[in-house]
């Protein structure tokens, strides 16, 4: 139930709480990475506040902005897995990229539930 709660909160922080300013805005100004982080970040306590220790929510908040603000799903397919095809081809961009920044928040929220309980 655990892992449960830290996917729910990542599917609503980052799908349901996610407006279309906070979507637009978060890889060219910081404020709306923020805020949209901020969002994520409370998403994710509210599914897991009963075993999550309050400081994993800075790791969680510190962990999400850079990923968001600057792309790094897309960087890491371009400029090191050589997954710059999959990143950008027709009928597969922009969901590969979708799907590998989705991969990275849950192996920051895997590790860090690891990391927690042990």
């Amino acid at each position: 139930m655990d892992g449960f709660g830290l996917v729910l909160g990542h599917l609503l922080g980052d799908y349901i709480f996610q407006n279309d300013w906070m979507a637009a805005n978060k890889t060219s100004r910081s404020f709306p990475c923020a805020v949209h982080c901020t969002a994520y970040t409370l998403a994710v306590w509210l599914c897991s506040f009963w075993w999550l220790p309050i400081w994993a929510l800075a790791v969680i908040w510190l962990a999400h902005f850079p990923l968001d603000r600057w792309r790094l799903a897309k960087l890491w397919m371009e400029r090191v897995s050589g997954q710059t095809k999959f990143a950008s081809a027709p009928g597969l961009a922009p969901w590969s990229v979708i799907v590998v920044d989705n991969t990275m928040h849950l192996t920051v929220l895997f590790l860090l539930g690891v990391f927690v309980q042990g």
